[in-house]
């Protein structure tokens, strides 16, 4: 299987992660059984995101 290359989540100019809470594991769209209280909600990108996110599985980023 293929990785998709994802649309929101990037690095910043200091090298730090940042995930939106569609790309998100713990975000509306993720697995997780314990979902964020910030964006367990949010399934659309841009609304909202973290530096401490783990990107979902089957993701990448280019750095």
């Amino acid at each position: 299987m293929r990785n998709k290359k994802a649309r929101y989540s990037e690095y910043d100019s200091k090298g730090k992660l940042y995930v939106d809470c569609s790309e998100c594991k713990r975000g509306g769209n993720g697995n997780s059984e314990d979902k964020c209280s910030a964006g367990w909600r949010h399934k659309k990108g841009k609304m909202g995101g973290c530096f401490i996110g783990e990107v979902c599985d089957g993701l990448t980023i280019d750095q």
